[in-house]
């Protein structure tokens, strides 16, 4: 709506005092006024229902993308929020329109044999596991990977092992609205706002170069599994009942039929005698 009202100004600009577009920029007014309110009383509802310790999704400030997080601490006089970020453990401090509900894996992304991020109770973070078996109470036994660890955790405890936004970082760190040097920012502010602008950028860089690392293995993991799946694959495959005999004095006959090669008597020319050409010549 701010667009469109933007829009209609101009036009209004250029034909002043038209009473169509006088009307129309009134109610866009109205409209993006009570919007704002909305938003305002969404933001302070969400404010006040978050506690500290809760689980929510966060927008981390280098890129923009929401991550998992943990509330550690919230001012409702600012309305921002103190957060651990539970997958990549960062920290960072998130405005209440940058949080929103936690959500766990489906029942889908988390089968027998599948790799999943799995909540460890002693820290809260998420880390790297696999499933190994679903109890008949609906928990999930997992093995943490290069851990000599395994627990039963609810769904609620686990995360799809490929974020959302695992690939989707962007070309460049993103910096927040708030660090952006101003013209009327004082030296100080400044220098202060450029120290912070260089951590970030050194926090996506580093960030960056793991998930490249992250893909590269990944990547040689299914390059491993598909040739394992290939060799299984040959190794379970039937001989043809038409392969070529291993020896000279191999047959070729039915494979797996569990029955001996059929056996047929020499064929020899047959010599025929007296009888047989006058029972030859007998007409009936």
């Amino acid at each position: 709506h701010k667009s469109q009202l933007e829009q209609v100004g101009q036009l209004l600009r250029a034909k002043p005092g038209d009473p169509t577009l006088m009307k129309l920029y009134d109610d866009l007014k109205k409209v993006v006024e009570l919007t704002e309110d909305l938003k305002k009383t969404q933001e302070e509802k969400k404010a006040s229902e978050v506690n500290v310790g809760d689980r929510c999704e966060a927008v981390w400030s280098e890129d923009g993308k929401w991550y998992t997080a943990r509330i550690d601490a919230k001012d409702p006089e600012s309305k921002h929020f103190n957060v651990t970020f539970l997958v990549y453990g960062n920290a960072g401090k998130v405005a209440a329109e940058n949080i929103r509900p936690y959500r766990h894996a489906k029942k889908s992304q988390v089968r027998v044999g599948m790799e999943v991020r799995a909540c460890y109770e002693t820290d809260g973070r998420f880390y790297p596991a696999t499933v190994e078996t679903i109890t008949t109470g609906g928990l999930y036994r997992v093995a943490f990977r290069g851990y000599n660890y395994k627990v039963e955790l609810p769904l609620s405890d686990i995360l799809p092992i490929k974020q959302a936004n695992d690939d989707a970082m962007p070309e460049k760190a993103v910096i927040p609205e708030h660090l952006k040097i101003k013209s009327t920012d004082n030296e100080k502010q400044k220098d202060l706002k450029k120290k912070k602008i260089k951590a970030i950028k050194s926090k996506f860089r580093k960030r960056k170069a793991e998930m490249e690392t992250e893909r590269k293995k990944n990547n040689w993991k299914q390059f491993q599994n598909g040739g394992k799946k290939k060799l299984k694959a040959l190794k379970k495959k039937r001989k043809s009942i038409f392969a070529s005999p291993d020896s000279v004095d191999g047959r070729v006959g039915v494979v797996g039929s569990g029955k001996a090669m059929t056996n047929f008597q020499d064929r020899t020319r047959h010599t025929f005698d007296g009888a047989d050409q006058q029972q030859e010549l007998q007409l009936p």
